[in-house]
């Protein structure tokens, strides 16, 4: 039995988890959907972006564990800021807002580049009820984060992989010592420069990769600024 001493974290309140489920099996059905349609489609432009932009109906979400896991870690440093690359349709970032929730104060700033993701994440951060600690910026993120909030807490990196690197090295300047970089889906092409960056001691960063299980099971770094 809970008490006030130890209340139910809001990730584990019905409201949340029922939504979550909802989103979850909801991105089971159109997820493979929306990648067939993407790769029967002709690029669009610019190679990074037009696949993102192809992908607009697609979910393209974290993992329940690992969503509980950027949960833990928001609170365990009790993260009063946090920034997010790759809003999609929020479920990562019901998790993450619902740790700066429980954290009492705080804000988490998310930027998607493709506009209707973020008109979908809007709803859903509305009905897990953590949208008023939510800001969201629409556009490439190496613009829209240009102008980063000082002293922050966490990092979550998800979104086009080719850019964790050019996204970082935006941000770090205002990471706190102790603050995390969480990065998702560290096994596909192109992230070889942007691990070879957390995981060289000469900056600045312990890190070390991890791996989830279950059906949504993939890889991931944690890297934690000294």
């Amino acid at each position: 039995m809970n008490d006030m001493n130890h209340p139910t974290p809001w990730i584990a309140k019905d409201q949340v988890t029922q939504l979550l489920e909802e989103l979850y099996a909801d991105a089971q059905r159109t997820d493979p959907l929306a990648r067939r349609s993407a790769a029967e489609s002709e690029p669009d432009g610019d190679s990074v972006l037009g696949f993102y932009r192809s992908m607009r109906m697609a979910y393209m979400a974290i993992g329940w564990e690992f969503g509980k896991l950027l949960y833990g870690l928001a609170r365990s440093i009790r993260a009063d800021t946090i920034v997010e690359f790759g809003t999609s349709f929020g479920i990562s970032t019901i998790f993450l807002a619902s740790a700066i929730r429980d954290n009492g104060a705080g804000r988490l700033i998310t930027t998607e580049f493709e506009p209707s993701k973020i008109t979908r994440a809007r709803k859903n951060l509305v009905a897990a009820g953590v949208e008023e600690w939510v800001e969201f910026r629409t556009g490439d993120a190496r613009e829209t984060l240009s102008d980063p909030p000082g002293d922050i807490g966490m990092i979550f990196l998800d979104g086009a992989k080719e850019l964790y690197l050019d996204v970082l090295k935006i941000l770090e300047p205002h990471l706190c010592p102790g603050g995390i970089v969480a990065s998702d889906n560290t096994d596909h092409d192109g992230l070889k420069p942007f691990l070879s960056h957390v995981r060289h001691p000469s900056n600045g960063y312990i890190s070390s990769a991890i791996f989830t299980s279950g059906p949504s099971g993939k890889a991931h770094e944690i890297s934690i600024r000294c």
